[in-house]
């Protein structure tokens, strides 16, 4: 069961995407995935007559962090970001810690605000690297 408060931002949310379109505003979504290179399936949609998949070894190859931007119209201008590590062992299981937020701001700076449409809008999830604190908030004494 959803909380009060989650549902509160949930329904903030839908409003507020219901205003841009009807304002006529291009709305982006961004988003990041990973991919081994020697990912394969076990099975697939063929007799046993023939090996659909090639026959890697164990090693699942490289491990490749995709992020890119798009909207109901397709893919932004630009280009992808890709990020690859040398092998498996060289990256954990969940990519986000390969991916910092200095990598996404260069990518953000150089690929993604030259190409976007004036008054886009951008949906992106709160991943630690979307954000950077730029400046220290001052405490007390």
């Amino acid at each position: 069961m959803d909380s009060p408060r989650l549902i509160n931002w949930r329904n903030e949310y839908l409003d507020a995407i219901s205003k841009f379109r009807d304002e006529g505003r291009p709305i982006f979504y961004l988003d990041e995935t990973w991919f081994d290179t020697h990912d394969t399936a076990q099975k697939g949609w063929t007799d046993d007559s023939i090996k659909c998949a090639p026959n890697y070894p164990i090693n699942r190859g490289q491990r490749i962090i995709i992020l890119n931007i798009g909207s109901k119209n397709g893919w932004l201008g630009g280009e992808s970001f890709l990020l690859s590590a040398k092998n498996i062992k060289d990256s954990k299981l969940d990519y986000h810690e390969r991916m910092t937020s200095s990598l996404f701001k260069e990518w953000f700076e150089k690929k993604v605000l030259p190409n976007l449409p004036p008054k886009s809008v951008i949906v992106m999830d709160n991943a630690t690297y979307h954000s950077e604190q730029i400046r220290k908030i001052p405490g007390i004494g």
